[in-house]
């Protein structure tokens, strides 16, 4: 026998311990019941309630399984904070209110899209962008800030809220030539002959495109095509209630069909000779690429999108500075980078702006090899004095609520040269804030030399907006 003294639990105690238990979790139950029918839920948006993204989840092609993001308490402030973003980085396509723009941008808090897409999909959806289309992919974005434009969606409030699950893992094996016929009769009439959606002039999303079809799973396709889009011309599909009465062997067939059309609209290798811009055509390219934010006379919006049919900035960007910068976009901006269009398109969108019509216009040379070589320190204080009003103390711009935009960023400021900086100083943008500052006509009679430390603060700033300083 063991010399350790054995312990003995009297059954009457493990009794009594057992009756406070089930006390305890009665009066818990009873409170928690109350405490949920005196105060109601606000209605939100299904999928992740109460809480957003706080890291990236990993997500990979269409049919994988689904993530499990690391996700963080929402606050009140957290909601606020993601509705600035959403404001700035967002709004000007999908409008202030989610709502978005027929032909240009989707509604982002229609009840059935936040019903269907998880949060993951947004998240994906901001990062990588949709190729093909004017949503720019958003690498610059935090996580953090990322996290909280979700929030701010999910917080949107929708009527008659309901939830779908979406099995990411589903792959349908529908026939795509039975699927062609099929979206000739039901989905071409509003997402173009090809899937093409906005650029061919009809009022539906590119579901065709490969930036779509590569982020969605063909359970998405399918969900939708069931649900179909409340308050928007996209009708639930299948189904006797459904607008076309489809089975949902109609539906694999229809996806099978989107399938191919992604293979086929994947951008062919682009060819670096253009023929002569056509202004006419540009003006329907610049419409579908370029209006939601710049608007369709290119005259810009304070607070979103500069103007690009200014005088000034239209005698001082060469081709070359406006094809590189449709090409490579606006890192840190909503200015998304565009490899996907062809050398005639980005041509044909350049003879369109060189066409419209501006008053007094001047000539202006930009020697793009000048480098000034100004005084940083010196510059800190002039930019305060003088720019950061308008484009934010760390030359952020829109994302700080200023009316300028953000010409401290990398993304501008790895595509202009210290002289197209030097001229804008000196010139400024005719009708609009930004005003001369160099000489006596100036509004501050600066020096080449203040403008050249302003310059070489400028580009401080930007090493140390690039490093998230």
């Amino acid at each position: 026998m063991s010399s350790r003294a054995k312990f003995t639990f009297p059954v009457t105690t493990m009794i009594a311990c057992v009756l406070c238990v089930l006390v305890y979790l009665s009066l818990s139950e009873l409170i928690y019941e109350n405490s949920s029918s005196s105060t109601p839920r606000k209605q939100q948006s299904p999928a992740q309630d109460n809480f957003a993204l706080s890291q990236p989840p990993e997500t990979g092609a269409p049919g994988s399984a689904a993530p499990t993001p690391l996700m963080v308490p929402v606050s009140e402030q957290a909601v606020a904070e993601g509705g600035q973003f959403f404001t700035v980085s967002c709004a000007p396509c999908h409008q202030a209110d989610g709502s978005g723009l027929p032909g240009i941008a989707p509604s982002i808090r229609n009840r059935d899209f936040l019903a269907i897409a998880s949060d993951a999909f947004i998240f994906d959806t901001v990062r990588k962008g949709r190729i093909g289309t004017a949503m720019a992919p958003r690498p610059d974005l935090s996580n953090e800030i990322v996290g909280k434009i979700i929030a701010y969606m999910r917080s949107l409030p929708v009527e008659n809220a309901i939830t779908v699950k979406v099995d990411d893992l589903l792959k349908f094996t529908g026939n795509a030539e039975a699927g062609a016929d099929k979206y000739v009769r039901y989905c071409a009439n509003c997402h173009g002959p090809n899937g093409e959606g906005y650029s061919t002039g009809v009022p539906g999303t590119g579901i065709g495109l490969p930036g779509f079809l590569q982020t969605v799973s063909d359970d998405y396709i399918f969900q939708t095509l069931k649900q179909g889009r409340i308050g928007t011309p996209m009708q639930p599909f299948i189904g006797a209630r459904g607008l076309a009465n489809l089975s949902e062997s109609d539906a694999h067939d229809l996806i099978a069909h989107l399938r191919v059309l992604g293979k086929r609209n994947s951008p062919d290798a682009d060819s670096t000779v253009a023929g002569k811009g056509d202004p006419i055509q540009g003006k329907l390219d610049f419409d579908v690429n370029c209006a939601a934010c710049h608007q369709s006379g290119g005259e810009g919006k304070i607070g979103f999108a500069p103007s690009i049919r200014n005088r000034d900035f239209l005698a001082i960007a060469t081709d070359d500075f406006i094809r590189t910068t449709i090409r490579k976009g606006r890192f840190g901006t909503a200015m998304a980078s565009r490899p996907d269009l062809s050398t005639q398109v980005v041509s044909d969108i350049i003879a369109y702006l060189r066409a419209l019509p501006v008053s007094n216009p001047i000539e202006v040379k930009v020697d793009s090899s000048l480098s000034f070589h100004g005084d940083a320190e010196k510059g800190l204080q002039k930019y305060a004095n003088y720019c950061a009003a308008c484009h934010g103390p760390k030359g952020e711009g829109y994302m700080a609520g200023v009316p300028g935009p953000g010409i401290g960023l990398a993304g501008f400021l790895d595509t202009v040269s210290d002289d197209f900086i030097l001229q804008t100083i000196r010139h400024g943008r005719v009708g609009t804030p930004m005003r001369s500052f160099i000489g006596a006509k100036g509004i501050a009679n600066l020096t080449e030399g203040d403008a050249h430390d302003i310059i070489a603060r400028l580009r401080a700033m930007g090493k140390g907006n690039l490093d998230g300083q």
